[in-house]
């Protein structure tokens, strides 16, 4: 019976070889077909050009390795035989081909490859056949699609940086204090609500007689011992605790999974550190002193309330300094 989607009348003056003739040197795609012993037997003119050859006549006979590098003509060597092994056809393979070693005018190539097995009238394997498409500037398009959020990415780290840092000292700013301790209440509340007891402390901290360390000594030293006490706070925290400066000369430590207890174990690692390494400029040693305030997060209802609670007890501290300081003078 005639298969009724034949046109005898069309190839009359057109045969099949001819419209495989025209589709394999006007077409636009890269297609091969090769052997089982994975050697070309033709290709499209586009395919012999791409390979830096004028005729498809001159890639006849050749294989793979000889026309680009070995380690990436074994990849698809082996995908090849895997085809001609299983008859299942891979499509849409994406290859950064590098031709710098070929007769190929171009450098590099980026294209999207579909190989077949290639089936006899018989139903044997006779070897395999490919069609490939250049998306060099779809990946190239990509790649700069990728470069550009790299470049976002970092330049909305630098602006985060800028909007929860203090410029001084490097640590974080009371901004960014405030909202750590928003979060951490919002996180141990949920903990707590199944059960478990974690919480967190924050200590806060000022320099004693800083005012008039400033008057005395000027700008420069100022920030020169912001610094040093920011390095003293880093040096006694876990890699778990936040820093921050929130004043002139007022600093906080985030405290996680730690209670009252261990907050005042904290403060007084601080004070040890400041006695073994006082602060130094090129002609004067200063024995820097810090007074402390500390709170636990227990029930309160915002982070106002939790920093309030510090900003008491260290209102109390300064206080008892100032009284005892007064009683040795009277006492003197």
């Amino acid at each position: 019976m005639q298969d009724k989607n034949y046109d005898p009348v069309f190839f009359e003056n057109l045969s099949k070889e001819n419209l495989f003739s025209i589709f394999m040197n006007q077409v636009d795609f890269y297609v091969y077909f090769k052997d089982v012993n994975l050697k070309y037997v033709t290709c499209s003119s586009s395919f012999a050009r791409l390979m830096g050859y004028s005729t498809p006549a001159s890639i006849v006979g050749k294989q793979l390795q000889d026309l680009v590098l070995p380690e990436q003509a074994e990849h698809i060597l082996a995908e090849e035989k895997r085809i001609m092994e299983s008859r299942t056809p891979s499509i849409g393979m994406e290859e950064h081909v590098d031709l710098s070693t070929s007769k190929s005018q171009l450098a590099d190539v980026w294209i999207s490859t579909s190989i077949y097995p290639l089936i006899d009238n018989n139903g044997q394997i006779c070897g395999v056949w490919g069609i490939s498409r250049d998306i060099s500037e779809r990946k190239n398009t990509e790649q700069k699609l990728v470069q550009k959020n790299k470049q976002c990415d970092e330049l909305n780290s630098k602006i985060h940086k800028l909007s929860t840092s203090d410029e001084v000292t490097g640590l974080y700013n009371r901004r960014y204090f405030e909202e750590m301790i928003a979060r951490n209440m919002r996180l141990f509340s949920r903990v707590r609500g199944r059960g478990y007891t974690a919480g967190f402390s924050i200590v806060l901290m000022d320099i004693d007689g800083f005012t008039a360390f400033c008057t005395a000594n000027g700008t420069q030293i100022r920030d020169a011992a912001l610094q040093y006490v920011a390095g003293i706070l880093l040096s006694c925290s876990r890699s778990s605790d936040d820093v921050f400066r929130v004043g002139n000369d007022e600093f906080a430590l985030l405290l996680s999974d730690t209670n009252s207890d261990g907050a005042q174990t904290v403060a007084a690692r601080v004070r040890d550190a400041l006695k073994r390494t006082p602060f130094r400029t090129e002609d004067k040693v200063f024995d820097l002193t810090l007074s402390f305030g500390f709170s636990s997060f227990e029930d309160q209802l915002d982070a106002s309330e939790l920093i309030m609670q510090a900003d008491q007890s260290l209102f109390d501290a300064k206080g008892k300094r100032k009284t005892k300081k007064g009683s040795k003078k009277s006492g003197s």
